[in-house]
């Protein structure tokens, strides 16, 4: 092959290619595949340039511009009305050489990368299709990076990559190699690129210029914020917070950001949430209660937040005055109060509730109950006439009744108080577009402890596609377990144990986990893998079966 800085037009004009047939042979094999660095950037200016509207044109791309004949490559077709048009318009003959639509869309792809000096969430379109193109990950980062001419635009092109996948947390981290940067997508830790050694320190130190953390200072770590505006399908810009944390390690620092988009994802609709039909009946009679306590628990990432949102947007109507006192704000909603925790100026959860009190409200949320003073106050607030929503982490629903103990409010007082506890978890979804049916194991069926005339009917499994990243999975749901607060559990708060709360839900026909993974896996909805990765053992029936949670991703 013909290797040259220069384009291959260029050097057909050079005489150093001996005629158009050897050109176009190296622009184009047999088999259609385009070699796109040999194009010449000047020779599609020309072409283009003689069309007002370029996207009126058929999928084209300029090869060759010979003896009064222009040579285009395209992945269709095209109508001699077509060739007359262009050919009237270039004053040349058009020749049009068959090309592979795969090259068309690579080519297509490096004309329209947006612009690096912003951040987008829009996806990549395919030009043949009209639909969104479905590009392996670390390649729409390669492209990406392609057109970042400094580290600012490097890091608005990861940002931009994380986004447009769903991400919620970017990994930078230095290895001897270089930069690792992964991408936190569905939950699940990605690898998508090392990028190289002389340029990841740099990276790191524009990151910590952009949130205002002290560049000199790589011996502890630093959190900062970084607010932007991106670009995203159907509006002209939206806002996008990130917040930034900074660890020091064996080959510099590691940061990694948290992506907030700051519009408000949650339309109040709890119906697409996860409960089990009969869960969320019993949640909505809770949310309807003039006053007491809802407490949702569940680990860092298991969807708290996001269930709290959806939930007071659909109570928040013009009749109630709904305040909360949150750490951080991560999303705006519209007719809620939002308060701000600021440790340092004296506002804490607890000082921030005993304010919120004194503003005449009618449901209240904290964010998190997390010492014995703000404990006391959610307690007391939910038995004065609120209705009070707040977060805890616990392994399950029961498991948050001592943990309240543990705080100091009176057993008493909490068994009046508490309306219900949520416990949750996230899990991946399969894949719609790569779905098949599964039937299911013996070993499938202990773990649920379910016989195969319970269920199996219609299991699916991802096999695994572009769209889910060859994962098998797209997009979460929460799986919930719900307790309500009845006069058998109210009289075990307050003069029992943990021991005989769990005794008593087991004789009981109660909102678990397990029963939530059940219907879930039953519907098709996720896999028992899934479940075993994400629940914890105590849940399910088997505990001793837990090698499934060892299967790795497809």
């Amino acid at each position: 092959m013909q290797s040259s800085s220069q384009s291959v037009w260029k050097q057909l004009r050079g005489n150093q290619i001996p005629s158009c047939e050897a050109a176009l042979r190296i622009l184009v094999n047999e088999v259609g595949s385009l070699r796109i660095d040999g194009l010449d950037s000047e020779l599609n200016q020309r072409f283009f340039q003689k069309f007002e509207n370029r996207n009126a044109l058929p999928p084209v791309i300029p090869l060759l511009l010979w003896q009064s004949c222009f040579y285009l490559g395209s992945p269709v077709e095209i109508s001699s009305d077509l060739l007359k048009i262009m050919g009237d318009r270039t004053h040349t003959v058009i020749k049009i050489i068959p090309i592979s639509s795969e090259s068309y869309r690579a080519w297509f792809r490096t004309q329209n990368l947006p612009d690096s000096t912003g951040i987008t969430s829009n996806r990549l379109i395919n030009p043949l299709t009209g639909e969104t193109e479905e590009i392996d990950i670390r390649e729409v980062t390669d492209h990406y990076l392609s057109k970042a001419a400094n580290q600012t635009r490097r890091i608005n092109a990861l940002i931009s990559v994380a986004m447009q996948h769903r991400a919620s947390d970017i990994h930078l981290e230095p290895t001897e190699e270089g930069l690792r940067f992964r991408c936190r997508i569905d939950g699940i830790l990605r690898d998508i690129k090392i990028l190289p050694l002389e340029i990841s320190r740099r990276i790191i130190v524009a990151l910590k210029v952009m949130c205002n953390m002290d560049i000199a200072e790589s011996r502890r770590p630093q959190d900062g914020r970084i607010g932007k505006s991106y670009t995203e399908e159907n509006t002209e810009s939206a806002n996008l917070d990130m917040r930034v944390s900074t660890l020091p390690c064996v080959n510099g620092e590691k940061v990694v950001i948290r992506l907030l988009p700051r519009r408000n994802p949650f339309t109040g609709n709890i119906e697409g949430l996860g409960f089990t039909p009969r869960a969320l009946n019993t949640y909505r009679s809770w949310l309807q209660q003039p006053q007491g306590l809802i407490i949702m628990t569940g680990p860092t990432g298991s969807g708290k937040t996001s269930t709290l949102y959806t939930s007071l947007q659909m109570i928040a109507t013009e009749q109630v005055n709904v305040v909360t006192v949150e750490d951080p704000v991560e999303y705006i909603l519209p007719n809620i109060t939002q308060t701000q925790v600021h440790e340092l100026a004296g506002m804490t959860f607890a000082a921030g509730l005993r304010a919120i009190l004194r503003q005449d409200p009618d449901i209240v949320m904290v964010g998190e109950v997390r010492d014995p003073e703000t404990a006391e106050t959610v307690i007391r607030a939910a038995l004065t006439g609120h209705l009070v929503l707040s977060t805890m982490h616990t392994n399950d629903a029961a498991s948050a009744i001592p943990r309240l103990k543990d705080l100091g409010p009176d057993p008493g007082l909490i068994s009046d108080a508490l309306l219900g506890i949520v416990a949750q978890r996230l899990v991946r979804k399969i894949c719609k577009y790569c779905s098949h049916p599964h039937a299911p194991s013996d070993l499938e069926l202990k773990v649920l402890g379910i016989s195969r005339s319970d269920g199996g009917a219609n299991w699916r499994k991802g096999k695994g596609c572009e769209k889910c990243l060859g994962s098998g999975y797209l997009g979460r749901e929460a799986v919930v377990e719900l307790l309500d607060v009845n006069d058998d559990v109210r009289r075990i708060i307050y003069e029992g144990s943990i021991t005989q709360m769990n005794r008593y839900l087991s004789e009981i026909d109660f909102d678990s986990f397990r029963l939530a993974a059940i219907d879930k896996v039953n519907r098709g909805i996720t896999t028992v893998e899934e479940v075993v990765r994400v629940l914890p053992r105590s849940a399910l029936a088997n505990r001793s079966v837990f090698g499934l949670a060892s299967v790795k991703d497809h």
